[in-house]
């Protein structure tokens, strides 16, 4: 519990140019919304430890901030980290014949993930 404590309250890694702060952050979930002229300024990706999506979107917005964003937009992702695989069978044992009858059940585990593009207003 502990460690999930500290994971989520650990920074998202940014990559991309940054500018002096900005006080306000608009945020978008379409990039087709952005009616203004812009460039991309970075981009950041938040995949585990976050406990709620809405905190999630705040660590983005105030990321955001200190980077010099004028807005962000954001898209929420699922990955697949992995998969677990179960089998099943049974035998019966016949006069004649033996009989296997059987499956198995692949289960993808998928982790929620926001991806965010940061963006300066020109």
């Amino acid at each position: 519990m502990i460690a999930l404590a500290a994971t989520s309250c650990s920074a998202p890694s940014y990559f991309g140019k940054s500018y002096a702060p900005t006080q306000h952050v608009d945020v978008f979930f379409d990039v087709n919304d952005i009616k203004k002229g812009y460039e991309v300024m970075g981009t950041t990706d938040i995949g585990k430890g976050f406990g709620s999506i809405e905190a999630a979107q705040q660590k983005v917005i105030t990321l955001g901030q200190s980077k010099g964003a004028d807005a962000v937009v954001m898209k929420l992702t699922e990955e697949v980290t992995g998969s677990s695989k179960s089998d099943f069978g049974n035998l019966q044992n016949g006069k004649k014949n033996n009989t296997y009858t059987g499956g198995s059940i692949t289960n993808n585990i998928k982790v929620k993930k926001i991806v965010a593009t940061f963006v300066k207003y020109k």
